[in-house]
């Protein structure tokens, strides 16, 4: 199976493989650090020889109910702003996306109920549901599968996808993770590429890879971030526009040509310069892969300059289960949507072959 037009994959072995072990080996030690952190790793060189040193930089990662705690406004909707309203009409193809401010406990959403196919975005799935085999036997990956999850996330390797998605179950294994997760708006097809899924969904796998929860584990979950921080330069496109140099993106993209355009997707956490969200944007029906990208990048550089985060004023109250305006979900979890809903675009029509 090769890659998509446009993309070429240089596979880097081994240097992949002893980086990823790398973290699994600190993370045995995890005891001995402050619990549930992430890593402060940025996006840069992915040099086995700068691995040690990323490890042991790290930055606190706190549940959403204790920022809560601390009173932070709610931010304004993202997708509701006077400059995105004005850089979507600009824009065409359909366009769905969410974002989960962790600080503020709030998820804005656009297009909601829109339904895309992931293309590689899949793979985050892939690889959080084969650490999750690997946590219920209580045992690291092995070298093998280090090697291959490398690949499949850093380079984003089609066939190394499908060796894992394969080894761990294929759809129907996937479709039982997603039911753990509450992902009720994605359904795995056996091409995993053409797997069908929203945004929103993507921010709950997002939020069981980024913050503490009761499926995945800290140092497993480590893993993962660990090489969404460290994907080829080539791939470091989407979600990834606007944050400043220093700040901490974990980010998977997905690209695949369809018979009605491109199908353009970007998904990641953000964390730094007093922001922390999840976010997840996906187009169809982009003319080229192009402009796919420059409309995800459009969309992140506008979030990033909203969800700066905001402190409430003495005695204000926190956002646990406050719900504002159209879109704005708070702690209870209800979801609503963000701007005017547009038409989905046209569903793709290709055949099931593997691969994105």
């Amino acid at each position: 199976m090769q890659a998509p037009p446009g993309h070429h994959v240089a596979r880097r072995g081994a240097i992949g493989a002893g980086a990823l072990a790398l973290v699994l080996a600190v993370a045995a030690f995890v005891a001995l650090a402050p619990p549930e952190r992430s890593s402060a790793a940025t996006h840069g060189s992915t040099a086995t020889g700068q691995a040690h040193s990323q490890m042991l930089s790290w930055v606190p990662v706190a549940s959403p109910s204790s920022i809560a705690a601390a009173e932070v406004l709610i931010p304004p909707d993202p997708f509701t702003t006077r400059a995105m309203r004005r850089f979507l009409a600009r824009r065409s193809g359909n366009i769905t996306a969410a974002v989960y401010d962790v600080a503020a406990n709030t998820t804005f959403l656009y297009h909601p109920g829109d339904r895309e196919q992931t293309a590689s975005i899949i793979k985050v799935n892939i690889l959080a549901l084969l650490l999750s085999q690997a946590q219920a036997r209580h045992e690291p990956l092995d070298s093998d599968d280090q090697a291959t999850a490398t690949g499949m996330i850093e380079e984003s390797d089609n066939d190394d996808a499908t060796d894992l998605w394969d080894e761990e179950g294929g759809s129907a294994s996937v479709a039982a993770f997603d039911a753990r997760l509450q992902m009720t708006q994605t359904t795995p097809n056996y091409a995993w590429g053409l797997t069908e899924t929203t945004p929103r969904d993507q921010l709950r796998l997002l939020r069981h890879i980024a913050l503490p929860n009761t499926v995945l584990r800290y140092d497993y979950r480590q893993s993962e971030l660990y090489l969404m921080e460290h994907v080829i330069g080539e791939d470091y496109w989407g979600i990834t526009a606007g944050p400043a140099r220093g700040v901490t993106v974990a980010v998977k993209n997905g690209w695949l040509p369809v018979a009605n355009g491109w199908q353009i997707n970007s998904i990641g956490m953000v964390h730094g310069d007093h922001r922390f969200y999840l976010i997840a944007v996906m187009t169809i029906a982009n003319p080229d892969e192009g402009y796919g990208i420059d409309t995800i990048e459009g969309i992140s550089q506008i979030v990033w300059g909203y969800l700066r985060e905001r402190q409430a004023p003495s005695g204000s109250s926190g956002p646990s289960g406050v719900s504002g305006a159209s879109g704005v979900s708070g702690a209870s979890g209800a979801s609503g949507v963000s701007g005017a809903s547009g038409t989905t675009g046209p569903t793709a029509s290709i055949g099931a072959k593997r691969g994105t």
